[in-house]
């Protein structure tokens, strides 16, 4: 009886054991789902552009946290697209493309494949393409940087942050102008200094402006009045081949 009773007993766990075998299984697939596009931008053509035949070089703006949705004359509320409406002019392409959150960071994937659309429609200097970021579009040119190095030349983040730990994966031919208010009480200056400080370990070239006295609100016209970053960005370029 005893031993029938055993017997019984190790036919279900065995019978068990092979059941649960034939439903554990763990298969490599490949997704065919694709994510739509569907980003809201502002692209500027500067004065003579039309009857140039010229490549330009070309400006990715990233807006502040406050301009994010679908409603895109948001983001002529400041920064680039706000001194365009107001009537500068720049010798260069801007691309403005709006973050579709108001609350979440920019989707960088979709940002880059904006991009290349945009490349592919204009005529632009491929080694000449920049970067300049305000605050939640700061820590947007921190993540283009490390995750799309042979697109750009150079990076002005404005009172932006990020992981330093991704930066070795900067391109080493890339220049970077850090900018932060001293008085910043929403994205501290510290954000922007550790990651400075880690581009120079990595020899990287780098330079940081702290405007004393400003706070997160005024640092972004601060940065984007001083007539130095536009001429230092113009003269950087991303040698592609060799010379």
């Amino acid at each position: 009886m005893k031993k029938g009773f055993l017997s019984a007993v190790l036919c279900a766990a065995l019978t068990a054991s092979t059941f649960g075998a034939a439903l554990a299984d763990q298969v490599a697939m490949t997704s065919t789902a694709t994510v739509k596009n569907d980003l809201n931008y502002l692209i500027y053509t500067p004065e003579g552009y039309e009857t140039s035949s010229e490549t330009y070089p070309l400006v990715v703006w990233l807006h502040g946290g406050d301009q994010g949705g679908s409603d895109i004359e948001k983001v002529k509320s400041s920064g680039l697209p706000k001194l365009i409406a107001d009537g500068k002019q720049f010798p260069f392409l801007v691309f403005s493309p709006q973050n579709p959150s108001e609350e979440l960071l920019y989707p960088i994937e979709k940002v880059k494949s904006a991009l290349d659309e945009v490349i592919a429609k204009h005529r632009v200097d491929p080694s000449r393409i920049y970067v300049v970021g305000y605050s939640r579009g700061g820590f947007g040119a921190w993540a283009l940087a490390e995750q799309y190095p042979e697109t750009f030349a150079a990076f002005a983040p404005i009172a932006g942050g990020g992981n330093r730990h991704y930066l070795n994966r900067t391109n080493e031919k890339a220049t970077f102008w850090v900018f932060h208010g001293a008085n910043d009480d929403v994205i501290p200056l510290s954000d922007s200094v550790i990651l400075y400080e880690r581009l120079k370990t990595l020899k990287r070239d780098a330079k940081l402006t702290v405007f004393e006295g400003v706070d997160h609100s005024g640092v972004e016209l601060a940065a984007l009045n001083d007539p130095e970053l536009w001429d230092w960005l113009l003269k950087q370029r991303l040698q592609t081949t060799p010379q």
